[in-house]
């Protein structure tokens, strides 16, 4: 017994000493492997693709101050993690790029260097300095990542990407914006009133991009134009409804986002003015040659992909702004493949029109559950009686969608005339044009078309933080995503969209929202019935009494029949909000059975089953050591 017990100690100790130097030399391997199922640790095919692209040397510069005392472990661990990547971007540029790193010390050459590069110091809780951005340079081009967020981890390698395709590029597209909005953000127009910022968006965009906000009085859009983004076009003139025509027509790439509701629009000084806000867009005259439907006073909704939002008096699911995961985007299509959580605020109904011969692909749809409200309900209804009154239709909605084909113009008898200023008998000669007249486009050519405008917005599509006291903006889903993805699909930089589109983290529990949409839809057609009940109720009473007023009576004795109409009523309604409290009970109930299941299954199927592979293992040892004892 002795000795089979010391050949068990020995066996542990062996088994525990391997452990450890496994462990030791696996540490010191230069070898790693990606088991993440997005791939976050793997340089993707986009990345290469623009390292392999670079004609000349490309040096990165690396600050990080290392031998800082205050540094806490995650900053560390997340430093080797940068320095990591940036060597392996190194590795694969065939020897185009350079990588130095540098401890700034206080008071040191480096520290001068990384402050002059534009590179911030963070200060730690202790009051030491942190410096951790990198800068990289080409020739004469230059673009800083001033710090390193741990929070935009699965952004790194896409902001690197980033930085080493701006500066590699000699010319960069040109993107025109024609909008009514203020995205560049600047003075505002009300004394005393915050000035707007720009938006996130916008400031993506110039990053690789020469962005160019195009004056409303435009009459021409040069073909040097990469892309045009056409955003809120509200009561645009026939002079710019016909630019945009001729562009397109010959050939140029264009997208257009209208809205039925833009709250974006709000923060506009117009319509701070005590005025009716004019929110609604669309280009009902370009729309009806390029074949789509879309209702400017019509909003649509879907209790399919409701999000949840705080009512006042409790949390429901709201219809009307809709979060979509990857099963509701055209995963095939490189604008909204590998998205996986896109949110539309209010959004209107885009649909083929049925004269049209042109190719319409939906890029965003919604279910057979959807339905429209008009756009004014969004404004005195609330919430939750907007979603009793949104009745599925049957009909087919996107959000977001591609059309293409060789299109006419919208315009058959040539650039529309001058409009007459005040005081003149007609208009001003107009300035001739560079571009001749075309009544049909040459080429085939695309425009992808959004029925959202807030999407986009700051306050939808990103999140601003401090960290440091550093400003952070990261996204708050990939809105941002699907925006710049189709800017750059239109204008050719897709290297920059398969990074940015990938390494998405969320994992919905799609059974338990099932769960939660079908148990609101149920509580809400409880509740529908029960206001039409209280409806009828009053009207009676209504009629009654106004009968009662028009004979002159100063009170109103109820009959009989109706105070038992009114009593039994009453016993309805208490009954119906028992149901009620029973519908939220066994909501609550299934989903807390569900997340408990979950949660035991995560804590104990894998133990489970290395449990159950070395027990077969142990007998098998077992049974091996007793035929070898027979024998």
């Amino acid at each position: 017994m002795s000795r089979n017990w010391s050949y068990s100690s020995l066996s542990v100790l062996l088994l525990f000493v391997c452990l450890i130097a496994i462990n030791v030399v696996v540490y010191y391997l230069p070898m790693r492997a990606d088991m993440t199922a997005e791939k976050l640790y793997t340089i993707s095919d986009g990345s290469r693709s623009i390292l392999s692209e670079l004609k000349d040397p490309l040096r990165i510069k690396y600050y990080f101050s290392s031998s800082s005392e205050d540094l806490p472990p995650y900053l560390k661990n997340y430093a080797e993690r940068v320095r990591e990547v940036l060597q392996e971007y190194e590795n694969l540029s065939s020897g185009n790029i350079t990588l130095e790193i540098f401890d700034p010390k206080p008071d040191t050459e480096e520290e001068e260097w990384a402050e002059r590069y534009g590179i911030k110091a963070a200060t730690l809780p202790q009051g030491s300095r942190l410096y951790f951005g990198a800068v990289v340079l080409m020739l004469d081009q230059e673009m800083t990542l001033p710090f390193f967020d741990p929070r935009r981890e699965r952004f790194l390698e896409y902001d690197l990407s980033q930085a080493i395709f701006r500066v590699s590029q000699t010319q960069r597209s040109k993107i025109g914006i024609l909008s009514t909005l203020n995205l560049s953000g600047g003075r505002g127009m009300i004394p005393g009133q915050r000035p707007p910022e720009k938006w996130a968006f916008m400031g993506e965009m110039e990053k690789t991009m020469e962005v160019v906000n195009l004056p409303l009085d435009t009459e021409e859009i040069s073909d040097d134009t990469s892309l045009l983004l056409v955003m809120h076009p509200k009561e645009f003139k026939d002079s710019l409804l016909y630019a945009i025509d001729q562009y397109v027509l010959r050939g140029g790439k264009t997208i257009v986002m209208v809205d039925p509701n833009g709250r974006a629009d709000l923060a506009s000084p117009m319509n701070q003015m005590g005025r009716q806000p004019q929110i609604a867009s669309s280009m009902p005259k370009l729309f009806q040659k390029w074949g789509v439907d879309y209702d400017i006073s019509k909003v649509t909704g879907d209790p399919s992909f409701g999000t949840p939002v705080n009512t006042g008096s409790g949390v429901m699911r709201f219809p009307m702004w809709m979060s979509f995961n990857a099963q509701a985007l055209d995963q095939s299509h490189p604008v909204t493949s590998q998205l996986e959580n896109v949110l539309f605020v209010e959004a209107g109904a885009l649909s083929k029109a049925n004269d049209s011969s042109h190719e319409f692909t939906p890029l965003l749809s919604l279910s057979d559950q959807s339905g429209i409200l008009d756009a004014f309900m969004l404004r005195f209804v609330q919430p939750d009686q907007i979603s009793r009154d949104l009745k599925p239709d049957n009909q087919s909605k996107s959000l977001v969608a591609r059309v293409s084909g060789k299109f006419e113009t919208a315009f058959p008898e040539g650039r529309p005339p001058a409009e007459k200023k005040e005081g003149e008998e007609q208009g001003e000669a107009p300035k001739p044009l560079k571009y001749q007249h075309l009544n049909q486009a040459k080429e085939a050519t695309s425009i992808i078309i959004f029925s959202d405008i807030d999407f986009i917005s700051d306050d939808f599509s990103v999140q601003k933080m401090n960290f440091l006291g550093q400003r952070i903006i990261q996204p708050a889903n990939d809105n941002l995503n699907l925006m710049l993805n189709a800017v750059e699909h239109l204008s050719g930089n897709e290297a920059l969209m398969s990074i940015r589109s990938r390494g998405q983290s969320s994992r919905p529990f799609t059974r338990l929202q099932a769960m939660q949409v079908k148990a609101q839809m149920k509580f809400q057609d409880e509740e529908s019935r029960l206001q039409d009940t209280l409806k009828a109720v009053q009207k009676q009473l209504d009629n009654l009494l106004e009968s009662a007023g028009k004979k002159g009576e100063s009170e109103v004795i109820l009959p009989p029949e109706m105070q038992a109409e009114i009593k039994r009523f009453r016993s309805e309604e208490r009954q119906t909000r028992k149901k009620l409290r029973e519908v939220r009970k066994v909501l609550r109930q299934d989903i807390e059975s569900l997340g408990t299941m979950l949660t035991v299954l995560n804590m104990l199927a894998v133990p489970f089953i290395i449990g159950i592979i070395g027990f077969f293992f142990y007998r098998s040892r077992m049974l091996a050591r007793s035929n070898q004892g027979t024998s």
